[in-house]
């Protein structure tokens, strides 16, 4: 009797993100969060889902892992918190936006979490993508032009 050997080919398909693998075919997309019509974010922003794709995970848990498990999230969860719980809108680089959840720390040095976001235009549909996430210090966020706050949400 024979037993199979099981190969790289065989195995069932994992989340690359989990593993720090990037492939140049991870296109799959991950809607984490929406900005609504009517919110306090679409005078900012325009009305739309937020995605993040596989390859964007990888980079996230590639940059941060150690932050990750500090928190015991992984890349989808920790984007999907700050997507749901943003408390504030800044400008970020060229002609991203970053969400953060702003805690309204005195401390200078503790640090912000959030995401970097990007339009994507299409004929069909406007989505922003998640560029990377980011654990922000506070001094550093204070110098980003602030867009927008809704200073009733405040997470801990």
């Amino acid at each position: 009797m024979t037993t199979k050997k099981t190969t790289a080919k065989t195995q069932p398909k994992r989340s690359n993100a989990r593993s720090g693998k990037k492939a140049h075919h991870d296109n799959r997309a991950y809607k984490v969060g929406r900005i609504r019509f009517g919110s306090w974010a679409s005078k900012v922003l325009k009305v739309c889902d937020i995605v993040v794709y596989e390859a964007g995970l990888v980079h996230i848990y590639n940059y941060h892992n150690k932050e990750l498990d500090l928190l015991g999230m992984t890349a989808i969860q920790y984007v999907s918190y700050i997507a749901k719980n943003y408390n504030e809108i800044r400008q970020g680089s060229g002609n991203s936006f970053l969400l953060c959840v702003n805690s309204y720390s005195s401390d200078k040095q503790s640090n912000i979490a959030a995401i970097e976001l990007t339009l994507i235009d299409t004929n069909k549909t406007n989505v922003y993508e998640i560029k990377t996430a980011i654990p922000i210090k506070t001094d550093r966020l204070l110098k980003k032009k602030l867009l927008c706050a809704n200073a009733r949400r405040v997470s801990y």
